[in-house]
């Protein structure tokens, strides 16, 4: 029984399972039945789920693959943004389904909503189109002609419209419209009008096809028609995306038939609808605005106008340098016309721009690197028959003068085969103004050259040759050839005209070379003639001439003359007058009266304290009371020089003086004390031996020669500072064969005196002979060595030589504090005013040169108080206080003195100071003023030619702060192309600023 239950409890629990198993089967595949029915009706969301459940739940392969095909679909056709995604799936998981080239077309479907054509391309190009439906294959054709559209494969797309306009009646229309937007593409205007007209009507093409017509027409040339057709368009259609696009055609067409007053409104409606215009339409626009008077507009449009290197911008440039004529910008227009001429598209722009180009470098002198000399040349050998060919030989003659870079002009003059009249008449002038400059910057021997060169030449230019005549004796003058100078002065006098420019200076430069050589009547007349000629009264050469006058009646002994022309020079110009008072109280003492002299010499001292002649006016007073027996009055007066001036030259002759007046009125101790002081302080001297000898009386006189003795044995080489006969014989020896020139034996005999008197009285004398012979081999140290010992010596018969000597190599080796030491003494103990102004002048480089940026503008200041400085002395100084200033920051004071400098730009020191004006102002942010400066650099020129680009640099930097970047990148372009220099930093800086 138990059995009987058991199996059938067995069979119950199989029944069971087997029916499970059969309503488990059945419901995916109704699932799958009502998921396609979903599918076929086009409920995609509902077939895309119920489908979903049955592919969870099925193991068919075959309804699995086709469940997943209609979920693809369904995401498809609902617009699901990741359909694309699911059907790449779909194929990706079955790349060989009978499905797949209906997948690949959805797929590429899915890419062409979203305007991604290379992919929609891609998977058109896997859809075979007969496995496509009817409907599908329209589609297809359709998007895929549009796809290779897109992708600019215009021959595809024409052959898939083409078919479509033939045989679909649902894009019929949009294939002809597509055609004909292709025909237009291709420059195909009559085929493109033909059948855009079919479509003229259409309610959906009619503003296509109107637009398009109106632009095919404008293309195919029929302008007129183009302008009605647009005019037409923008009044029907004021809202189309089209509407720029129509007044861009409006605006050129109006241009082209002279209706520029017409062009102007509808081509500032295209403006108003884009970021930047076309450039032949900015540069038609241009020209609108130019022939409608509207310049500044014009400029604009011609600087949009440019850009890539090609016949637009070669144009576009030149209309911008007509325009800038137009506004009196004649800087602007040369650097556009320059521009211009560097393109080579169209040689009749290129023509016309160089010669206007080379026009303007010379009318507005903007040569800075002697562009126009060049340019002249270039353009008649690239236009042999232009017709501005005539007038371009004129201007070149003129620009030879204008240029200042004379060197170029000279070249470019040598270069001529057959020189004309007015050639030869700039050929004259350049090498004048070449002589001039190498004057300017201290090239003595190479101005004598080129005033030699243009006074070669005749009288091709007279007011050249003579002003080389004046120039080169000027030079002479200072290289101490008096003679020569003499002559040139007097060819000078007597060419040149009373108005001429250095009329009347002629005459007083003849009075001084003619002076500096003793010839004092002819001197006395050559100033004469100056003093008659000068109509300034106040210039300080007319007192300076009465003075020499003075001087020169004074060294013939013609006294009374003499103290007359001080008198008048004192009148003349009180402020200086301190010369011509002591040369008058010198004179009366000349003429015995003595008591004249020291009142005259008291009233100098009273009145001018701070005289360079205070030290002489002490000694003349004391020799003036000395011959009329007031001793003690001398004494008094003497020892005020020594104590007082105890480094000049007169406080050793004033020093032996006062031993010899104490010693007169039996005041032996301090007879002694004054020579000894001498002895002491100018050792090696005349006065220092002339001392000693006197001091041995002194001694003899008081019975104790045992303390003379003593004492001059004390002194170095002992008793042998009074010299023994031996020893002024041999040193007299070898001073007589040094002053025969014969410098080998000199040396030797030099060198065997020191050997043979070690202490010798004559050593440091011989010293500096050794040390001029050495400098003459060029053996500097050597030289350096024996001046070294001049000085130790303090042998003031050569002393400043040997200290100018020192302080000048000392400075040329970077040794620049020993270089100071040795220009403060100079400057301190020089025994002229050259000598002293030229170490004043050192001790302002060398404290320069060590940073000691107080110091050098003090020491700069005490320089310039002299009087009597040349302008080249004065320049320098100026620039190293400006430069002082500038570190120290007294801007203030520092531009004042480059103001000052940089009035001449021949120099280098003006060259770079106008750079340093234009730099401040540029950091200042003072644009305006910072282009100003900039502009009058460049119209007054330099031979500098660095400062001038460092210059040019700035101004770009100017004009870019200022928000004119057009001109900022001109003038770095200009730059790069005509500077010459090779500095790297230039080359540099311009780099760049054009690379940024």
């Amino acid at each position: 029984m138990k059995k009987i239950i058991l199996l059938f409890t067995l069979a119950f629990i199989a029944q069971v399972s087997i029916a499970q198993k059969t309503v488990y089967h059945a419901q995916p595949e109704q699932l799958f039945n009502r998921g396609k029915e979903m599918f076929l009706e086009g409920n995609w969301e509902g077939a895309e789920q119920l489908l979903g459940k049955f592919v969870a739940g099925s193991d068919d392969a075959y309804l699995k693959e086709e469940a997943a095909y209609m979920r693809a679909l369904s995401s498809f056709y609902r617009g699901s943004n990741n359909s694309g995604n699911i059907l790449e799936a779909f194929l990706d998981t079955h790349p060989e389904t009978i499905h797949r080239h209906q997948v690949n077309f959805l797929i590429g479907s899915y890419y062409f909503d979203k305007k991604e054509w290379h992919a929609a391309g891609e998977r058109f190009n896997q859809a075979d189109l007969d496995y496509l439906t009817l409907s599908e294959q329209e589609d297809y054709s359709f998007r895929s002609a549009y796809t290779q559209l897109q992708l600019g494969n215009k021959q595809d797309a024409s052959r898939l419209f083409g078919l479509l306009s033939q045989n679909s009646s649902q894009y019929r229309d949009a294939a002809t419209f597509y055609l004909g937007y292709i025909e237009y593409s291709n420059g195909n205007y009559a085929e493109a009008l033909r059948r855009f007209e079919r479509l003229q009507n259409h309610p959906e093409y009619s503003e296509e096809v109107a637009f398009y017509k109106a632009q095919a027409t404008f293309f195919d040339g029929k302008v007129e028609e183009a302008v009605r057709l647009s005019e037409a368009f923008v009044s029907r259609y004021p809202s189309s995306e089209h509407l720029t696009e129509a007044y861009r055609v409006l605006g050129n067409g109006y241009y082209r038939l002279g209706q520029a007053s017409r062009a102007v409104p509808h081509y500032e409606k295209y403006l108003a609808g884009v970021d930047k215009p076309l450039r032949g339409d900015a540069y038609f626009l241009g020209l609108s605005y130019f022939e409608t008077g509207n310049y500044s507009r014009a400029v604009e449009m011609f600087q949009q106008a440019v850009g890539e290197a090609d016949e637009l911008t070669q144009n576009a440039q030149l209309q911008l340098g007509q325009t800038y004529l137009r506004l009196n910008q004649k800087q602007a227009a040369q650097m556009a016309f320059e521009a211009a001429s560097r393109g080579n598209f169209n040689p009749q722009v290129r023509e016309t721009a160089l010669f206007n180009y080379a026009l303007l470098a010379h009318e507005t002198n903007f040569s800075v690197f002697s562009e126009s000399i060049t340019l002249f040349e270039n353009f008649l050998r690239e236009f042999p028959n232009s017709p501005y060919k005539d007038q371009v030989n004129d201007i070149l003659a003129e620009t030879f003068l204008t240029t200042k870079d004379y060197n170029a002009a000279l070249n470019a003059i040598n270069r001529i085969s057959n020189p004309g009249r007015r050639i030869l008449e700039a050929k004259q002038m350049v090498l004048f103004q070449l002589g001039a400059q190498a004057f300017i910057n201290g090239n003595m021997n190479e101005a004598v050259q080129h005033f030699n060169n243009s006074i070669s030449l005749g009288n091709q230019d007279a007011k050249a040759r003579n002003n080389a005549y004046f120039w080169r004796g000027e030079a002479y003058y200072r290289m101490g050839n008096y003679s020569n100078a003499a002559n040139d002065f007097r060819q000078f006098t007597q060419n040149a005209a009373p108005a001429d420019e250095n009329h009347s200076l002629g005459w007083y430069n003849l009075g001084y070379a003619l002076f500096k050589q003793q010839q004092y009547n002819q001197a006395v007349n050559a100033f004469q003639q100056y003093i008659a000629a000068e109509k300034t009264r106040n210039r300080p050469e007319y007192a300076d001439a009465l003075n020499r006058i003075g001087d020169s009646y004074y060294f013939n002994r013609s006294f009374s003359e003499a103290e007359r022309y001080y008198a008048q020079a004192t009148d003349i110009n009180p402020s200086s007058a301190d010369y011509a008072a002591y040369q008058r109280a010198f004179v009366m003492g000349l003429q015995r009266n003595y008591q004249g002299k020291i009142t005259a010499l008291d009233n100098l001292m009273r009145t001018y304290p701070n005289s360079q002649y205070f030290d002489d006016a002490l000694y003349e007073k004391s020799r003036a009371l000395t011959m009329l027996n007031r001793e003690n009055e001398a004494i008094a007066v003497l020892q005020r020089l020594v104590n007082d001036f105890p480094k000049s030259p007169l406080a050793s002759q004033g020093g032996v003086q006062l031993g010899q007046l104490y010693y007169n009125i039996g005041n032996y101790q301090q007879s002694i004390a004054a020579y000894k002081n001498v002895i002491a302080h100018f050792p090696g001297s005349d006065d220092a031996r002339n001392a000693l000898i006197s001091l041995e009386t002194v001694y003899r006189d008081m019975n104790d020669i045992d303390s003379y003795v003593k004492y001059a044995n004390s002194l170095p080489g002992g008793m042998r500072i009074t010299p023994s006969r031996q020893d002024s014989l041999t040193y007299l020896a070898a001073e007589s064969v040094y002053m025969r020139g014969e410098r080998a034996d000199a040396e030797a005999a030099m060198t065997k005196y020191i050997q043979s008197y070690p202490n010798g009285a004559y050593h440091s004398d011989a010293h500096y002979y050794l040390g001029v012979i050495a400098d003459e081999r060029k053996k500097q140290d050597l030289a350096l060595s024996h001046f070294r010992k001049v000085i130790d010596a303090g042998n003031l018969k050569f002393l400043d030589n040997a200290l100018i000597y020192t302080a000048r190599t000392e400075y040329a080796n970077g040794n620049f504090r020993q270089a100071l030491a040795d220009y403060s003494r100079l400057a301190h103990s020089a025994r002229n005013a050259t000598n002293r102004q030229l170490g004043q002048m050192g001790v302002v480089r060398s404290q320069s040169q060590l940073g000691s940026y107080h110091e050098a503008a003090r020491a700069a200041t005490d320089l310039l108080s002299n009087n009597n400085l040349s302008p080249e002395t004065i320049t320098e100084a100026r620039y190293l206080r400006g430069k002082a200033y500038q570190q120290v920051n007294e801007t203030d004071n520092a531009m004042a003195d480059f103001q000052f400098v940089a009035n001449d730009t021949r120099s280098i020191y003006g060259a770079e100071a106008q750079f340093i004006l234009a730099d401040t102002y540029y950091r200042w942010k003072s644009y305006d003023r910072a282009e100003a400066q900039v502009k009058e650099f460049m119209r007054k020129g330099t031979p500098h030619q660095y400062w001038m680009a460092r210059a040019l640099i700035i101004l770009s930097d100017t004009y870019l702060a200022k928000g004119d970047e057009f001109q900022a990148r001109q003038y770095l372009e200009s730059l790069k192309s005509n500077y010459k220099g090779d500095e790297a930093d230039i080359q540099q800086m311009i780099n760049q600023r054009l690379n940024k």
